[in-house]
């Protein structure tokens, strides 16, 4: 009489195995990618990608490979080889990133930020709807100007007023971008305004339309603050890549009483200058600037719309509305946040910009983002990136009173 024998009960099929192993693989490959890209500059779309990937899922895919190790480990016992290779491929992809990710934190931390890394692994979406969003005037179209307010919580008196300035190359973007962000500064006790302009076209430029609006509504945030419960004599203004030259140029030549409004009036010079990634060299934004979301789309186009031509065209236009020119001793105090690998706006530029600020006697920080390319705090909600980014400038608006 024979016997048939039967597999035992909990032993993994060599296709199972292998199916598993495929998969490890694949994970192992895109951390290993991403830790390359990072690591090493120039190589094309995958560095560009790669910065972009890092502050947004960096200690998500250091999950996702040490989950790939365990995993080969574990199919070692049916596959010895090919467990053993993916194992140790999935390793030192995972360690090469690890130290990217290690390396980003230290960073935040040296300049007096934090890092939750629960929070960083898993990070989120979402929309703080604005308290109010009230007109305060209208564009030479006719079209009303927006000013989305977030209103202080926990303040003991009247509070800090950070008046933000959207970022969208002057061509999109709104006053209700950054909505997550510009809350969590409401939440610490300040009376957070973000302020709309009216953006380019084709055939439209606004250099000479969007500076005089902000400054308007600074003048009136500056008027209509205390009813508000915000204090007009503490007022930052902030703003990201676009909306960073912007608030640089309104700020900047506030300080020398050379910033006109379209609604009339002194304008009101802030406090404090908080940008990001701001586009203070404009010539050097045109000549070496492009999307880093889509290789081969320059930054030119985007300064053409804006400024009405190339710096061959119009150079004052380019000079006047550039953060160097700006520059004089009594400009405000300024904290830039620049990512290292910024494709869009180049980091030359800023470091000039800070620089030449410092030399002239403001006082002006700049602090380096490594491993991050344009708008790295965007893409997540509690991302390293974001988590980088908002605690950063709290530290800072904290330190200054703000």
């Amino acid at each position: 009489m024979t016997t048939t024998a039967r597999p035992r009960r909990g032993r993994v099929s060599g296709a199972v195995a292998a199916v598993g192993l495929v998969v490890a693989g694949a994970a192992a490959l895109v951390v290993l990618l991403v830790a390359l890209g990072a690591l090493v500059p120039g190589l094309g779309s995958l560095s560009g990608y790669a910065t972009l990937v890092v502050p947004a899922s960096g200690p998500t895919l250091v999950v996702v490979g040490l989950v790939a190790v365990l995993l080969a480990v574990a199919l070692r016992r049916r596959l010895r080889r090919a467990g053993t290779v993916v194992a140790v491929g999935a390793g030192v992809a995972t360690a090469a990133l690890v130290v990217v990710v290690v390396l980003v934190v230290a960073a935040v931390l040296g300049a007096g930020g934090a890092v939750n890394p629960v929070t960083a692994v898993a990070p989120g979406t979402g929309f703080a709807a604005p308290d109010g969003d009230p007109v305060y005037g209208t564009g030479p179209d006719g079209a009303p100007l927006h000013a989305a307010v977030w209103n202080p919580r926990g303040a003991t008196g009247p509070a800090p007023v950070l008046v933000y300035v959207h970022g969208g190359g002057w061509v999109g973007g709104s006053e209700l971008g950054s909505a997550d962000d510009l809350r969590a500064f409401a939440d610490h006790g300040r009376l957070v305004v973000s302020v709309g302009y009216t953006l380019s076209s084709p055939g439209r430029p606004t250099w000479d339309v969007a500076g005089p609006e902000v400054a308007c509504a600074l003048t009136k945030v500056a008027a209509l603050a205390p009813g508000l419960g915000g204090d007009p004599t503490r007022i930052v203004l902030a703003g990201d890549s676009a909306g960073g030259q912007l608030a640089v140029s309104v700020a900047y030549h506030a300080a020398s009483g050379t910033q006109t409004s379209s609604c009339g009036g002194v304008v009101p010079v802030p406090r404090g200058v908080l940008v990001q990634y701001p586009a203070v060299d404009l010539v050097d934004g045109y000549e070496h600037g492009y999307d880093p979301g889509h290789p081969g789309s320059s930054a030119a186009y985007l300064l053409r719309w804006y400024l009405g031509g190339t710096p061959q065209q119009v150079p004052d236009r380019y000079r006047a509305l550039s953060g160097v020119p700006a520059i004089t001793p009594h400009a405000p105090p300024t904290l830039v946040l620049g990512p290292t690998r910024d494709e869009l706006v180049p980091p030359g530029g800023v470091a000039r910009f800070v620089a030449t600020a410092r030399a002239a006697g403001v006082d002006a920080t700049l602090v380096r983002v490594p491993y991050a390319n344009h708008a790295y705090d965007t893409l997540g909600t509690g991302s390293l990136g974001n988590q980088a980014s908002l605690s950063i400038r709290e530290h800072w608006l904290t330190e200054h009173g703000w």
